[in-house]
């Protein structure tokens, strides 16, 4: 699991995009909060397809359109016993 912080331009909010990668496509989930927490929602992200590069873009919660790049803020992974 990759993920990505931003500020949107549109509404200002802070983002949190959470994504997996497969066969160039990307699937995962977008959460948006204003500063003052009046907002606090988000969606789905489902098959997008990725760049050259790995990056992608998608729409905010607002519809502002967001460009995010192939090199996350942070990458997870779960553990197998």
């Amino acid at each position: 699991m990759r993920y990505h912080w931003t500020e949107c331009p549109g509404c200002r909010c802070q983002v949190a995009v959470n994504t997996t990668a497969a066969s160039g496509v990307i699937t995962g989930s977008l959460r948006r909060w204003s500063t003052d927490r009046s907002i606090n929602d988000g969606r789905a992200i489902r098959g997008v397809p990725a760049d050259a590069t790995g990056g992608f873009a998608t729409e905010c919660v607002c519809g502002q359109p967001l460009t995010l790049g192939a090199t996350a803020d942070a990458v997870g992974s779960e553990r197998g016993e």
